[in-house]
């Protein structure tokens, strides 16, 4: 009984000292663990702070710049392929997306080179690139927009996909914008609106102050002062390498025009990364319109417009 015993103790002994170096080993996993935790997390937060406080408006940087729709973690398997981040809705599903007009092959390269060539001038600035996005009204509504910049400018045309011919154009000078925002596209807490699940980029010109009511209750008003846009629904349906996609991406466009307000030594602008807030509360009919996709030239059924 007392060699049973004795081997007992002896086991009992072994068992405590191997638990012993385990716990030590996991609780300084765990620190190791929580000091990386605490990196990760810290990073994003002093992501361009003199920006954000005003004190430098061109202090930012395109190393500063996060894509949501890819894993931002450094630590990744870099054979793991990118993918769509969750919180991003697919809009309109591949049949869908046929009909609309600038799906279709040469269409677009072939409006914006005209675009190009009609409307820029020495005068504008050197050319930096060109996109085809979607603006989001101040009403919440979705229009199919060409959009160029340029060490001056950007450009927005609306465009006749199928006419092939250019409608209208506004102008915004870099040196004019004073603030711009990239970020998730969001709605008042208040708000009967469905999230939108999506990122966008904001440019403002108006220093701040608020808008007057006879621009905020006028959907036909061309003096807000501010554009916002997303990307391209194509750019989720678009089979073909980045270069190719990109001409649809708002990201892409973000970091063009991050980096055009960066060099220039006039400008004030202060470039934030946050939510950018819809004021859209009900939004019956901006949702009717997106839905239909009214903003965008496509067949509809017998007609095309």
């Amino acid at each position: 009984m007392s060699d049973l015993m004795e081997d007992g103790m002896e086991f009992r002994g072994g068992t405590l000292q191997l638990s012993t170096e385990n716990n030590g080993e996991n609780s300084e996993s765990r620190v190791r663990g929580a000091t990386q935790s605490h990196n990760k997390i810290k990073t994003p937060i002093s992501v361009n702070p003199s920006v954000l406080s005003g004190a430098d408006s061109l202090s930012s940087s395109a190393s500063s710049f996060a894509d949501a729709r890819q894993s931002t973690s450094n630590n990744d398997n870099a054979e793991q392929p990118q993918t769509v981040y969750p919180r991003y809705d697919v809009p309109f599903d591949k049949e869908n997306i046929k009909d609309f007009f600038t799906f279709r092959k040469g269409v677009v390269e072939n409006a914006i080179q005209e675009c190009i060539t009609a409307l820029l001038f020495p005068e504008d600035g050197e050319y930096l690139g060109s996109w085809l996005l979607t603006e989001i009204t101040l009403w919440d509504n979705e229009k199919e927009r060409i959009v160029l910049i340029t060490s001056r400018l950007v450009m927005i045309i609306k465009y006749d996909f199928i006419a092939m011919k250019q409608m209208d154009f506004r102008k915004t000078y870099l040196d004019d914008l004073d603030t711009v925002v990239i970020g998730e596209l969001v709605y008042p807490p208040s708000s009967l609106v469905p999230e939108r699940n999506l990122r966008g980029v904001r440019m403002m010109w108006n220093k701040g102050e608020p808008l007057p009511l006879k621009t905020l209750w006028n959907p036909f008003s061309q003096e807000v002062p501010f554009i916002t846009f997303a990307s391209h629904p194509i750019y989720w349906h678009r089979e073909g390498n980045v270069e190719e996609r990109s001409t649809f991406d708002m990201e892409t466009f973000a970091q063009k025009l991050q980096w055009a307000i960066e060099n220039m030594p006039s400008s004030a602008c202060c470039i934030h990364h946050s939510p950018i807030v819809i004021q859209s509360y009900l939004g019956i009919a901006s949702l009717l319109h997106n839905k239909t996709s009214m903003g965008f030239f496509k067949v509809r059924g017998k007609f095309s417009f």
